[in-house]
């Protein structure tokens, strides 16, 4: 049997779409969590026993594989999260990439919001500004591939890893700006209330750590 074992901080992050697949699955992993003062402390070795440096990263029977994407694809196409066909397949790695297009645009924000060390600007600012365009845009190609679908999630197949993004990030944002999911795309908020309550997913939900990020 294969051993998993996923490496991250002690917060969702990066790495909970990962941890989702794998209790949705019922896949037993090990579940290594750092606390972010062990991590950066003078004399830790953690970060150097990392491919690059950096965290999540998944172990497999002892292969250590990095970036969070990557580590979420490969459990994906393991566990059956990944689209049925070639062309399904691609569909969820363009959502991946659109994803983390929307990252992008909104890191502005996001590091003022999030708290960043040597971050600058206003934030009420740079949410009409840089934030709220963003959303708009994710929202909008987000509902025209929900209208089409007939399963009511991305691919036509059912639930993919891309839900499971687009979801954990846009309930983190929601913690930091209440008003983020709003009333004025009746579509996403469908969509993310259909994920919410996937029955694979639901009995994780109600029982995982409360952490706001």
């Amino acid at each position: 049997m294969t051993k998993f074992r996923l490496h991250y901080f002690n917060a969702r992050g990066y790495a909970e779409v990962t941890r989702d697949m794998f209790h949705m699955a019922g896949v037993e992993f090990e579940d290594v969590r750092y606390e972010l003062e062990d991590w950066i402390k003078e004399g830790s070795t953690t970060k150097d026993k990392m491919p690059f440096g950096q965290m999540p990263v998944l172990e497999v029977d002892g292969e250590m594989i990095p970036q969070s994407t990557t580590i979420a694809r490969f459990v994906a196409n393991h566990l059956g999260f990944a689209g049925q066909t070639a062309t399904e397949k691609a569909w969820a790695d363009a959502f991946a990439d659109l994803y983390k297009d929307f990252l992008i645009d909104m890191k502005p924000w996001g590091m003022i919001a999030f708290g960043y060390p040597g971050a600058a600007g206003d934030r009420d600012e740079l949410k009409k500004t840089v934030l709220d365009p963003a959303r708009e845009k994710y929202f909008k190609l987000l509902t025209k591939r929900i209208e089409k679908s007939k399963s009511g999630f991305l691919l036509d197949s059912g639930i993919c890893y891309t839900d499971l993004m687009f979801f954990e990030t846009t309930t983190s944002m929601i913690g930091f700006e209440s008003g983020f999911l709003g009333t004025d795309f009746p579509v996403v908020t469908a969509y993310f209330k259909r994920i919410g309550e996937h029955p694979k997913f639901k009995p994780y939900l109600e029982t995982r750590p409360v952490q706001p990020k």
